[in-house]
C-alpha cells in the first residue's frame, strides 16, 4: 500500500519555504516520494486550516516514514517549521484501487 505526508500549515515567510522547497525535493525524489498535491488556495468547506496544503506520495508507509526520519531531511526540516505556523504533518496508509 502507498504512504502519504500529509501536511497543512500557513506560510509566514515565503523566502524560508521556498528555501525549503529547493532543498526537500531532491531528498523527495531519492526517497521514491512524489508531490502529488501543493495548494497554495485550498478551499476550506469544514473546521480551520492553514493556507498551505501538501501531500506526497510514497511506495509504502515505511518508505515515508524513513524519508521524514532521514538525516538529510531532518537536517532541512527547521526551514518549513521556521517559516510556518499552525501545522500539522502526518503519515497514512493509503489505498489500492481495483485492479
Amino acid at each position: 500500500m502507498p504512504g502519504y505526508v500529509i501536511a497543512h500549515y500557513k506560510v509566514t515567510d515565503n523566502e524560508g519555504i521556498g528555501k525549503y522547497v529547493e532543498a526537500v525535493m531532491p531528498i523527495l525524489a531519492a526517497r521514491g516520494g512524489e508531490a502529488v498535491v501543493v495548494d497554495t488556495g485550498s478551499q476550506v468547506m469544514e473546521g480551520d486550516a492553514p493556507h498551505q496544503s501538501v501531500v506526497v506520495k510514497f511506495p509504502t508507509v515505511a518508505a515515508a516514514r524513513a524519508f521524514y526520519d532521514s538525516p538529510e531531511y531532518q537536517a532541512v526540516r527547521h526551514l518549513r517549521t521556521d517559516s510556518s505556523t499552525d501545522g500539522s504533518l502526518v503519515i497514512v496508509e493509503g489505498v489500492e484501487g481495483p485492479d
